[in-house]
């Protein structure tokens, strides 16, 4: 945890609570771990405060702290639960498993090499060393439950993926932990308008009888069962010497439906023709701010926002009404992991980017159409660079082909029968698209912070600006690469003066159908 002084602080999930008002954020190296942390403390939250109903969320918020009592009274009586040694129930764990496998403890680390896992940061090794301290072990723990990732064979059937594997996982942040977390609780009747809860919904470390495992996925009783989802049946081995974890057991245990229904409010989902609504998927290529227009928009047959936007615009929307001091600005963290396509049970990267967002955006559709159309803006040059680059060392190659190659630069056709495979990876390599999406980042912030107050029509003169420049820059960095090679100053000339003046026509014909390349689509 970092203090509101700055300070880091390790603290007990009693300590984070009770004192969430003057923590600034959970901290840790993995940013799995920080989704983890708030979601059990979600959890805790709806266990003691019982947040039914938006007056009982605005009674929470105005206090301005969590009453330490009722979450002294709920832990003196479930503490032995919260153990994460106990002989018989530890915590977020099974007792250990005869027979089974016993794993280095970099199985348990999602970010760790182990098996089949690349290495992403540890190089080998977890957190300095073989073992880690009980502490640092419970953190994994927590993350593991929730991300630990479908593929390889296990029992009592092979693995699956956890609740937040696919997709991406969005996050309210304000100036302090206890704000955070509250943005993030919504009350129980909004929540229930995704996961209808059943009388036994609780934290999974309040059951006595846990259900067997199956197959086909384990019913969600509610969302404190969510939230507490035991994916794996896990058990941390410890060396009795040192006190240190050193190993871990993990076993497939409990499996969500598949039934194509939205069940976290967090999350953005996708229509399938064939499952329903299935996770919004992060694409490795691309920054998570490019898809802010999935993040933010109210409609369409494609995308389904997080449940949170909706809320969060509910909220601020009508807090006269609810008597609160609703934040006009919040932070959105966006949090998601993406695996190998040949090897699902490989983790390739993760990400965790923050992104402002001024409330007015939620609560007027016509600024969040103005988000799309930049973005959209943007993918349009995306296309052209990439045709661009394209056209060069096509038309290098073959001088022939120098008019189609200007052609296909502006319109994005090509000759019948031609295609482009056999260029396009010689084609990326000059780094035009590579270099144009970072230079657009700072400016895309700047413009969505902008729009809540200044005008639409200054906001995006000055964003299309922002694209050009990032448009002409990368072209320049792309044509010098092909200056040290046989290119000819003809070649570079006519695309380039292609490139150019298609870059002009496509701000001067803003809102017109344009013809573009699939390159500079979402994915």
């Amino acid at each position: 945890m970092i203090r509101l002084s700055g300070h880091p602080d390790r603290l007990s999930l009693r300590q984070a609570l009770a004192e969430a008002h003057v923590v600034r954020e959970v901290c840790d190296p993995s940013p799995l771990v920080v989704v983890a942390i708030h979601r059990l403390l979600m959890a805790l939250i709806y266990r003691v405060y019982r947040p039914v109903t938006r007056a009982d969320w605005a009674a929470l918020w105005n206090a301005g702290r969590f009453d330490p009592g009722p979450l002294d009274g709920y832990g003196a009586f479930w503490m032995d639960r919260f153990e994460l040694f106990h002989p018989e129930r530890p915590f977020y764990q099974v007792p250990f498993i005869d027979g089974e496998k016993v794993h280095p403890i970099s199985a348990l680390v999602l970010e760790a090499a182990s098996g089949n896992n690349p290495t992403l940061f540890d190089h080998g090794r977890v957190e300095g060393g073989v073992a880690l301290p009980p502490d640092r072990a419970a953190c994994h723990l927590l993350a593991h439950q929730l991300f630990a990732l479908g593929g390889g064979v296990s029992k009592p059937f092979n693995r699956m993926d956890a609740p937040l594997t696919k997709g991406l996982v969005v996050e309210a942040l304000d100036t302090n932990l206890f704000r955070t977390l509250l943005l993030n609780t919504l009350p129980l009747e909004d929540w229930e308008r995704l996961i209808p809860p059943t009388d036994d919904d609780a934290p999974f470390w309040e059951g006595d009888d846990p259900p067997e495992p199956v197959r086909e996925g384990t019913p969600v009783k509610g969302p404190l069962h969510y939230l507490t989802w035991q994916s794996r049946q896990l058990h941390l081995c410890t060396d009795e010497e040192s006190g240190l974890v050193t190993g871990c057991q993990i076993r497939q245990r409990y499996a969500l439906p598949k039934d194509g229904v939205r069940l976290d409010p967090g999350k953005v989902y996708q229509q399938s023709p064939k499952e329903g609504f299935v996770p919004f998927k992060l694409n490795k290529e691309r920054a998570v701010w490019q898809y802010t227009h999935v993040l933010l928009q109210t409609s369409g047959q494609d995308y389904s926002r997080p449940y949170l936007t909706d809320w969060l615009a509910t909220m601020h929307r009508f807090r006269s009404r609810y008597g609160i001091a609703f934040p006009s600005r919040v932070i959105l963290a966006v949090t998601g992991l993406t695996t190998d396509p040949q090897k699902a049970a490989k983790v390739e990267l993760w990400r965790r980017e923050r992104l402002p967002l001024p409330m007015t955006i939620l609560d007027q559709p016509e600024l969040m159409a103005e988000v799309e159309e930049m973005l959209a803006e943007a993918r349009r040059v995306e296309g052209l660079l990439s045709r661009t680059a394209q056209a060069l060392v096509w038309a290098s190659a073959e001088r022939k082909a120098l008019g189609d190659a200007v052609t296909y630069t502006w319109t994005g056709k090509l000759p019948p029968g031609k295609k482009l495979d056999q260029v396009k990876g010689l084609a990326r390599s000059l780094g035009m698209v590579a270099r144009y999406w970072p230079q657009l980042e700072e400016p895309f912030r700047r413009s969505i912070e902008d729009l809540a107050v200044k005008s639409a029509g200054e906001v995006r003169s000055a964003w299309r600006e922002a694209v050009m420049m990032a448009a002409r820059d990368a072209f320049r960095s792309g044509r010098d690469g092909l200056l040290h090679t046989e290119a000819s100053f003809e070649v570079l000339t006519c695309v380039g003066s292609a490139f150019h003046g298609k870059l002009s026509r496509i701000f001067a014909a803003a809102g017109e159908e344009e013809t573009e390349s699939d390159e500079g689509a979402i994915e």
